[in-house]
C-alpha cells in the first residue's frame, strides 16, 4: 500500500475508497484481538491508518447507519444551523465521480444517492444451497470483483457488502482451515444457521458456527486485499474508510443467526470495526479509544475529502451533527476528550443500551437492567448491577431520558458517578 511509504504526504487525495460491511463484528477481526482469525488485509489497513476501538451503532437497522455515514448527521432531533458535510457532499463539491457497488441496493433506498456524478452498481445476490466452487463465484467475490472493475472510472469508490448476513457461500477450503482433523466436518451448507442457545445446546455446535463464519471473514479479507491492491494502482495517494454497520449474533447472548427474536443491543451486535487511512499519512498504526458513531466517521471522511482544517471554537452539537476526527488526526486528542461524545444510546428489537466511558447498561425488553464494566468486559458477560447500584440507577435514568426525549438525552450533563476520574468534564 502506497500510504505507508516514508515521507508520503498529500494536501489533497487523488481518490477515496469506502468499504462498508453489514454483519461485520469487531470482535471477530484480528485488529480487535481475534488471534485465531487471520485477516491480514484488515491488519495492513490498521498499520496504515487509525483504528477506532469503540465505534457503536445507534440502531441495528443498517439503513440508519448508512444514513448517518452519508449525511454526517444524527436524526435524533431537527437539525439547526450549518450541516456537517458527509462523503457524498464533499465529493460533489470537488466534482468527483462516485460509484457505489453493492449487493443490497434496497438499503440505499431513500438515502439520496440519486444524484449527478453518482453511479449505483447493483450486484444482486444469488444465494446457493452450498459453498462456492471458486472464490469469484461467491456472493462476496462477485461484489468485490465488480467493485474492482469500477475503479477506473471512479474518484470515490464505495463498496458495500451485505452477503455476510445473507449467505455463507465462501469456498469450502476457507472454512476447512478453521477445523482440526478430529472435529466433525463443517459441511457445505451456505444457509446461515439460526437458533436460540439454551442450556441444552451443545457448545461444540456454537463453536463450529463461529469457525464457519471465520472462514467467511477470511474469504472476505482476501478479496479486500485485492481491492486495496487495485486502488493502489489506480491512485497514487488515496484515503480509505473501512466500517462495519452491525454485528452478528454468534451465541454470546443466547442467539445464533440473523433471524428473530433479535437480542438486546449487546456489543456483539453494536460494536463495529472502523479504520481510517488519512491520505496525509497522519496517525498511522495508532488507535483511538473515544466513543464514536457512524455519523462521526462520515464527518471525518467529508473533511478529509474536502481537505478541511480543524475548526476552532466549541465542537458541533452531539445531538445533530457528526463530530469529525480531524483534530485527532492532527494530533489534538485532548480536543476530543474535552468535547467528544460521552455517551451512546443503542437500540435493537430486543432492547436498549447506553454506553459511557467506563460502563454499559443493557435493558432487555421485559427484563432487568444489566451493567458491565467498559472497556474491560469486552464481551459483556459479567453483570455487576448488583454491586454498583448507583451507577446502574444513573444509567437507567439516561435510558429513561432517551425514551422520553431523544434530543435532550444526548446533551444532558451526566451525573458525577458516570464521569471518569480526572475527566475534563469534572
Amino acid at each position: 500500500m502506497t500510504q505507508t511509504q516514508p515521507g508520503w504526504q498529500a494536501e489533497s487525495p487523488d481518490g477515496w475508497l469506502m468499504v462498508t460491511v453489514d454483519r461485520l463484528p469487531a470482535w471477530m477481526l484480528s485488529a480487535w484481538g481475534a488471534t485465531w482469525v487471520a485477516t491480514p488485509a484488515v491488519t495492513r489497513i490498521a498499520t496504515a491508518g487509525l483504528a477506532c476501538d469503540r465505534v457503536l451503532v445507534r440502531s441495528t437497522d443498517p439503513a440508519d447507519s448508512l444514513r448517518e455515514l452519508l449525511t454526517a448527521h444524527l436524526p435524533v432531533a431537527a437539525a439547526a444551523g450549518p450541516q456537517a458535510a458527509g462523503p457524498l457532499a464533499a465529493a460533489a463539491a470537488r466534482g468527483w465521480k462516485v460509484t457505489v457497488v453493492t449487493d443490497v441496493p434496497d438499503q440505499f433506498v431513500g438515502l439520496g444517492v440519486e444524484q449527478e456524478n453518482l453511479t449505483l452498481v447493483a450486484v444482486p445476490p444469488q444465494p446457493g444451497e452450498t459453498t462456492s466452487a471458486a472464490d469469484e463465484a461467491s456472493a462476496c467475490g462477485r461484489v468485490y470483483a465488480a467493485a474492482e472493475a469500477e475503479l477506473a472510472g471512479a474518484d470515490l469508490l464505495w463498496c458495500h457488502l451485505g452477503s455476510l448476513g445473507l449467505t455463507w457461500d465462501a469456498p469450502q477450503a476457507c472454512r476447512e482451515v478453521f477445523f482440526d482433523p478430529e472435529d466433525p466436518p463443517p459441511g457445505e451448507s451456505a444457509t446461515i444457521p439460526d437458533f436460540t442457545v439454551t442450556a441444552a445446546t451443545d457448545p461444540d455446535q456454537v463453536a463450529a458456527i463461529r469457525q464457519i463464519f471465520a472462514g467467511e471473514l477470511a474469504h472476505w479479507d482476501d478479496w479486500l486485499g485485492r481491492l486495496l491492491a487495485a486502488a493502489g494502482s489506480r491512485w497514487h495517494r488515496f484515503g480509505m474508510l473501512l466500517l462495519g454497520l452491525r454485528g452478528l449474533p454468534l451465541g454470546l447472548h443466547g442467539r445464533v443467526g440473523v433471524g428473530q427474536p433479535e437480542p438486546a443491543p449487546y456489543a456483539e451486535l453494536t460494536h463495529v470495526p472502523a479504520l481510517v487511512i488519512d491520505p496525509a499519512g497522519r496517525q498511522t498504526a495508532q488507535r483511538f479509544g473515544g466513543l464514536l458513531l457512524p455519523a462521526d466517521l462520515g464527518a471525518t471522511v467529508g473533511d478529509l475529502i474536502a481537505c478541511s482544517q480543524p475548526a476552532g471554537g466549541a465542537p458541533p452539537s452531539a445531538v445533530t451533527l457528526g463530530q469529525s476526527l480531524e483534530r485527532v488526526l492532527a494530533g489534538d486528542a485532548d480536543a476530543w476528550r474535552r468535547g467528544g461524545r460521552d455517551r451512546i444510546f443503542s437500540m435493537s428489537a430486543g432492547g436498549q443500551a447506553v454506553t459511557v466511558a467506563e460502563w454499559a447498561c443493557i435493558r432487555e425488553h421485559g427484563g432487568s437492567d444489566r451493567l458491565f464494566v467498559k472497556p474491560d468486559d469486552f464481551f459483556e458477560l459479567s453483570d455487576v448491577a448488583d454491586r454498583s447500584h448507583e451507577v446502574t440507577a444513573a444509567l437507567a435514568d439516561c435510558l429513561g431520558d432517551a425514551a422520553s426525549q431523544a434530543a435532550a438525552a444526548w446533551e444532558k450533563p451526566l451525573p458525577d458517578v458516570l464521569v471518569p476520574q480526572g475527566s475534563a468534564d469534572r
